[in-house]
């Protein structure tokens, strides 16, 4: 994957004072602890620790800038009925997955997303222009200013989160990059 672009300008937009953070679609992440007993496809991204291992637990490794669908599509097809499926590993990555899986039928209860790099809120982010529907991985936090590659607008990164899209929505600005 390329280095993530970097923003323009930071803290661009105050968040919004009618909208609490917890009413936002920003992901929010329960970690291994909310598991379960259940048997597990642990997927490992780029160079994540292994978590605890259960032992019905089977893991797999997704290197960097690997195929998160084609790797779904090779493993679903073995698991047996009841088995969730634990993610661990960049933030970008880890929703990745999780497209993929809801993509293939799996349910939100049946995934556990841990992402390894949330305790900075300034964050490779990936964003989806609302304009011309360019995806583009930022290191920005949500509010700040990005240029969008595909049509050169300033971009807003907003509080809501595409689980289908695994991105971040850009809103457009009227302002274009230099």
């Amino acid at each position: 994957m390329a280095d993530p672009v970097r923003p323009l300008r930071t803290g661009a937009a105050a968040p919004s004072a009618h909208l609490a953070p917890g009413r936002t679609t920003v992901p929010r992440y329960t970690g291994p602890a909310g598991r379960g007993d259940a048997p597990h496809l642990v997927v490992v991204a780029g160079s994540a620790p292994d978590p605890d291992l259960g032992p019905a637990d089977r893991l797999v490794r997704l290197p960097t800038g690997g195929d998160a669908a084609g790797l779904l599509d090779r493993e679903l097809a073995t698991l047996v009925t009841g088995t969730r499926i634990l993610v661990t590993g960049p933030e970008t990555v880890v929703q990745a997955v999780r497209a993929a899986a809801l993509h293939r039928g799996a349910l939100d209860e049946e995934l556990v997303l841990v992402p390894t790099d949330i305790a900075d809120s300034t964050r490779d982010r990936t964003v989806h222009c609302g304009h011309c529907h360019h995806r583009v991985v930022v290191h920005a936090d949500v509010g700040d200013a990005v240029a969008c590659p595909g049509c050169r607008l300033v971009l807003h990164v907003a509080g809501h989160h595409s689980r289908r899209l695994a991105a971040f929505l850009g809103a457009p600005t009227p302002q274009r990059a230099p």
